[in-house]
């Protein structure tokens, strides 16, 4: 866990869920990954999916804060390239709200729960959300075939000099939302092994439900990996239920 640098943040009150993947290869990922969900989930860009101006922006105070949080004085000098040139993490933002929200109930009024909802989501690299209903996959996010996943995704950078192509490739997916759905946020390495174990005709998400506790879940990604059916990366999931009730 020392070692993860994954990051995952949530707020059941605005009904907002962020996961993030830091690219281990580069300089104090972690932390650039934790600022992108922390402040997706305190006060997401604007628009949904937002622009590239607004992602943009709305990406400047974490930036610059990744950067006041670097030990400038004290870096090794074989980590300063490294860390001049910046952090990266693939990033998925949810939102879930009525459909028929206006700008205004957007800005002040607290999203509640109906009969069916909306689920609006915006990805930038291979982190991953699936939709579930009536046990079968109905989207999968923004990637959806496991073939797609490479060595190299777009990923948003701390440095706004290596965001030009990320900012190109914003991802948004939508749908409807009902008690009884399951949606599922997962990063990279779960994410194919999902994608893999349904396109041979199982049901993944049937083993991830299984998953009560966090001792469960290491058990099960140490054996995935031991038995080489997922590679050894950071792993991070999350599960979404919206339940019935009478």
């Amino acid at each position: 866990m020392e070692e993860c640098e994954d990051a995952f943040e949530f707020s059941l009150e605005q009904n907002r869920f962020a996961i993030a993947d830091g690219a281990t290869e580069s300089a104090f990922a972690d932390r650039w990954a934790r600022m992108l969900v922390k402040q997706f989930v305190l006060d997401p860009p604007f628009g949904n999916p937002p622009s590239e101006d607004a992602l943009q922006l709305w990406m400047v105070p974490q930036q610059e804060e990744w950067h006041r949080g670097v030990n400038w004085s004290t870096l090794p000098w074989f980590m300063e390239d490294k860390a001049k040139r910046g952090a990266f993490a693939a990033f998925l933002g949810l939102e879930i709200g009525p459909g028929s929200e206006t700008i205004w109930q957007r800005l002040f009024s607290r999203p509640a729960l109906h009969d069916s909802m909306v689920w609006q989501a915006f990805a930038v690299g291979d982190t991953c959300l699936f939709h579930i209903r009536d046990d079968a996959l109905t989207c999968a996010f923004p990637v959806t075939h496991s073939e797609q996943f490479g060595s190299r995704p777009i990923l948003l950078a701390s440095n706004p000099a290596h965001n030009t192509s990320a900012l190109k490739d914003i991802r948004s997916a939508k749908g409807d939302y009902r008690p009884g759905d399951l949606i599922i946020l997962a990063t990279d390495a779960l994410a194919k092994w999902f994608l893999t174990v349904h396109e041979a005709g199982g049901k993944p998400w049937e083993t991830l439900e299984a998953l009560t506790n966090q001792e469960n879940f290491e058990k099960f990604v140490q054996e995935l990996r031991t038995s080489q059916a997922m590679r050894n990366d950071d792993t991070t999931l999350a599960i979404l239920r919206w339940e019935h009730h009478a």
